[in-house]
């Protein structure tokens, strides 16, 4: 199962029983608010976000692989995810993928290959995976701010005009002494369209490891950092990465429509926009494909919540 969290920034949904449903509330972004009655008494409600990316031509990709032993378990999936990666990067974006370890660089340089681009292969893929050093640490958080500021080689590739994505891959929490809200401030200031996954030790009821809980090293920070952002996390344990890969290769892309993770009571539907009722006219609920499909697409940076009761839980991978 692939896990996904997600903060509702600016979002409070609260829950009070009435005489013919049931009434939430949605906080905005600022004090106003609006009050919808759901007549499904007896149905949970469900909320999904996403913040809308801007539309640009260029994206720069890190992966920040732990370099540690106990990751060899994990190699083949490693570059399976980034093999997918590839494939689901749209066609005509000028992109670049870089492979980093979670050292922080300085003990143990970073390698010096140029970052994979359009028309490489996963054989190249392999070749750069190869390639990296392998310190041990599992600093997530230095070994990004340590090569995106001061790694020189860093400097020749990286581009500031260009979107950036970092995914960590870990299977131990994170090591470096900055705090989660300390890196994300830090990261939100690197670029004006900035996006963060993680793929590792999720919390033991959401994972499917079958290690006993008090063993696993659950990535708390990793996450917290990634909730900041509204990223994706990928239980590391999950036999097959491709769908939270492909999920959080999307994030980059503006949105015009999201499948819904679970099945709505139609009526139920409602679509807000930094926490203001989005214009009924500007979206629609397609029950057949369960996708909310929104015409024209919302602004970039806004952040889209979509409120429903659920019917059926979909409880498929």
């Amino acid at each position: 199962m692939t896990v996904f969290r997600y903060l509702l920034v600016g979002l409070l949904l609260a829950l009070a029983g009435c005489d013919n449903g049931i009434d939430y509330v949605v906080h905005g972004q600022g004090e106003q608010q609006t009050e919808y009655i759901v007549t499904e008494p007896d149905a949970e409600i469900w909320v999904e976000s996403f913040i809308q990316p801007a539309s640009y031509e260029a994206v720069d990709i890190l992966w920040v692989i732990d370099g540690s032993c106990s990751m060899m378990v994990h190699e083949s999936n490693v570059l399976l995810g980034i093999e997918q990666m590839m494939n689901s990067l749209p066609s005509d974006l000028n992109w670049r993928l870089k492979m980093i370890t979670t050292g922080d660089g300085r003990a143990v340089p970073q390698s010096q290959t140029f970052p994979l681009t359009r028309g490489d292969t996963i054989t190249d893929a392999i070749a750069m995976y190869q390639n990296l050093p392998h310190d041990g640490m599992e600093k997530g958080f230095d070994a990004v701010k340590n090569y995106i500021s001061y790694d020189s080689y860093a400097q020749t590739w990286l581009r500031e005009d260009a979107a950036l994505l970092t995914v960590f891959v870990s299977d131990e929490e994170e090591q470096s002494k900055q705090e989660a809200i300390e890196f994300a401030k830090w990261y939100e200031m690197v670029r004006s369209n900035k996006f963060l996954s993680f793929i590792g030790n999720v919390e033991p009821d959401d994972s499917v490891c079958s290690l006993p809980p008090y063993i696993m090293d659950v990535g708390r920070k990793y996450m917290d950092a990634v909730d900041y952002f509204l990223g994706t996390t990928i239980d590391i344990c999950e036999a097959d990465w491709s769908q939270g890969v492909a999920d959080a290769t999307r994030k980059i892309d503006p949105i015009d429509e999201i499948e819904l993770q679970h099945i709505p009571y139609e009526k139920t539907v409602v679509v807000f926009e930094d926490g203001l009722p989005m214009d009924p006219l500007s979206w629609s609920y397609d029950s057949v494909t369960n996708i909310v499909e929104f015409n024209p697409m919302p602004p970039e940076n806004s952040l889209v919540e979509i409120a429903y009761a659920v019917k059926y839980y979909n409880l498929t991978p």
